[in-house]
């Protein structure tokens, strides 16, 4: 994006701390940045806890640069609003506003927003990667001037419910540079997932890869004791399961061994963790997948 309509792209970028830093291009040489100062508001670097997400977008139709920042904390609000007040060139943003949808903060954990017209109105709609896997489309009813959310949808891939069961980091883009909005997604693992958009739906995406080489089948909830995802297996594979605190630190460890192709319910011992959510990984077959489950009071 061209932060400081000079003509040339710019990159604004979040980092661990809750922070937002700009990198300028500068005119000659390719693609040279030199960084700059933090972006501030009300004369101080933001900071919204952790994992900062941001994403820029023309939120009040007057041609100036606004901030979206998701974050790691869900409550009482995930996605923070920087409205530029400056000028061409020089944004200035003096307060800290609350993305809503139906008058209500946006509850979602590491949320990392995008923006595009994802239903083709003509209206910039947004979507919000966050820890349930799931991609929710908050569908602007209001107009260029005054983005209004009041209600959204999950994408979905296949006519299902797209959900890779894990932090997920959703991108719009025309891939095939149809005019349909497409969608590149990356997970926890690192992977990259491409859905191509279906002309005239708007919402409907395909995914263009193979059955993977291991999958979940359900994991209940809430656990006490022990943790028992059921896993499908394409081939046979040794596998391991990791658990990890919403935050991303690795807590534990299982080594299941060499399982047969077919279907297994794993057994992983997570009663010395303390009430709260969690995710895990079970790798095997070269792939992987994520869950996220809860430890209750015992």
């Amino acid at each position: 994006m061209d932060w400081d309509l000079d003509g040339r792209l710019d990159i604004i970028v979040g980092d661990r701390e809750g922070n937002v830093y700009y990198f300028r291009r500068l005119p000659a040489g390719g693609v040279f940045l030199v960084q700059e100062p933090m972006v501030n508001v009300a004369g101080r670097p933001i900071e919204v806890g952790l994992n900062s997400s941001p994403s820029v977008v023309y939120w009040n139709g007057d041609s100036l640069p606004d901030l979206v920042v998701g974050k790691s904390e869900g409550f009482p609000g995930g996605l923070l609003l920087y409205m530029n007040e400056g000028s061409a060139g020089q944004p200035v943003f003096n307060a800290t506003d609350t993305v809503t949808c139906g008058g209500e903060p946006i509850p979602l954990y590491a949320a990392y927003p995008d923006f595009g017209d994802m239903d083709g109105d003509g209206l910039e709609d947004m979507i919000v990667g966050n820890t349930t896997g799931r991609i929710p489309c908050f569908i602007n009813s209001g107009t260029h001037d005054e983005p209004l959310f009041v209600h959204y949808e999950d994408l979905r891939a296949d006519g299902e419910v797209l959900n890779l069961y894990t932090y997920v980091r959703p991108s719009i883009c025309d891939w095939n540079q149809d005019s349909v909005p497409d969608l590149l997604a990356s997970t926890y693992e690192g992977t990259v997932r491409l859905y191509l958009g279906i002309p005239g739906t708007g919402m409907e995406q395909t995914e263009p890869y193979p059955l993977p080489g291991i999958s979940l089948e359900s994991c209940a909830n809430p656990v006490r004791e022990t943790l028992r995802p059921v896993i499908i297996l394409a081939a046979d594979t040794r596998v391991t399961t990791m658990v990890y605190s919403v935050d991303g630190r690795m807590l534990a460890e299982e080594d299941h061994g060499q399982l047969r192709m077919g279907t297994h319910e794993l057994r992983i011992d997570v009663g010395r963790l303390p009430e709260g959510v969690y995710m895990f990984t079970c790798a095997g077959a070269g792939d992987s997948v994520s869950g996220r489950f809860v430890v209750a009071g015992r």
